[in-house]
């Protein structure tokens, strides 16, 4: 079994959208959507985690990097400097930090782990 941990920086654009919000991890070029920031926010961590795995399980690494077109990235910056001058506009910039775990098993621990029988408990939880 290997272990693979990745510590990630990401920069996300939040947005209102048709009655939402979107929040758009700017180097990987995945969305997330919610009724709130933190609902859009929590789906987009899950894409992100999601196609890390995924690019980990194809070994290609070329799948984790695909950056929005760039317009976002300069609306990014706009919001920033905004936000630093404490103006409003109604895109939000953050940097999502996340760490990403991933195990790999290979083909002879899979068949151990198949093979694996449990036994009952005699434990209850009252």
């Amino acid at each position: 079994m290997k272990r693979y941990f990745y510590n990630i920086q990401i920069r996300v654009l939040i947005c209102p959208e048709d009655g939402e919000f979107v929040a758009r991890a700017l180097e990987m070029d995945l969305l997330g959507y919610g009724k709130t920031e933190r609902e859009a926010i929590e789906e987009l961590k899950s894409a992100i985690e999601s196609q890390i795995s995924f690019a980990h399980q194809m070994n290609d690494p070329g799948m984790i990097q695909f950056p929005a077109d760039q317009s976002y990235f300069k609306r990014w910056e706009d919001a920033q400097i905004k936000a630093l001058r404490h103006e409003i506009l109604e895109d939000k910039p953050m940097r999502l930090e996340s760490r990403a775990a991933i195990i790999s098993f290979n083909e002879e621990e899979l068949k151990s782990l198949r093979e694996k029988r449990f036994q009952k408990s005699q434990l209850v939880c009252a």
